[in-house]
């Protein structure tokens, strides 16, 4: 991973950010993966709170293994170091073709090693909306 370049085009650094995410939970990468992260990030999903790396690493062996399908993210900038984020994301579970639709909202911050995930929620859309859990 390349350091933060001053002025570089946040936009697409940050596309490529959420594009790894994706790919390195698909190819159970975990270690690039929570590199994604930084130290102390917040990941909230399935109505629980992940914290840190140690809490967030926990995260991939309790998830089915699956394609990870990611629409362009909306992207604001918040000065120059901070960002949130909203994208959509279709999940297709291995072995069973399962489909799952999920909207995840970010906070980002910029780090000396680039853009890093603070902040992720995850939830689930469903019928009636949004929700912690997917639809069984």
């Amino acid at each position: 991973m390349t350091e933060a370049q001053p002025g570089g085009n946040h936009h697409e650094e940050i596309r490529t950010l959420l594009a790894r995410y994706c790919l390195h939970l698909d190819h159970d990468e975990v270690e690039p993966w929570l590199a994604l992260f930084t130290e102390d990030a917040q990941y909230h999903v399935y109505g629980r709170v992940f914290e840190g790396h140690e809490g967030i690493r926990r995260i991939p062996t309790g998830a089915p293994k699956g394609l990870h399908l990611g629409g362009p993210p909306v992207i604001e900038l918040i000065g120059a170091d901070r960002a949130t984020t909203r994208q959509n994301l279709l999940f297709v579970e291995a072995g069973t073709g399962i489909l799952r639709s999920v909207l995840y909202d970010d906070e980002l911050v910029r780090t000396t090693l680039g853009w890093r995930i603070a902040v992720r929620r995850c939830q689930f859309i469903v019928t009636d909306g949004l929700s912690d859990r997917p639809e069984q």
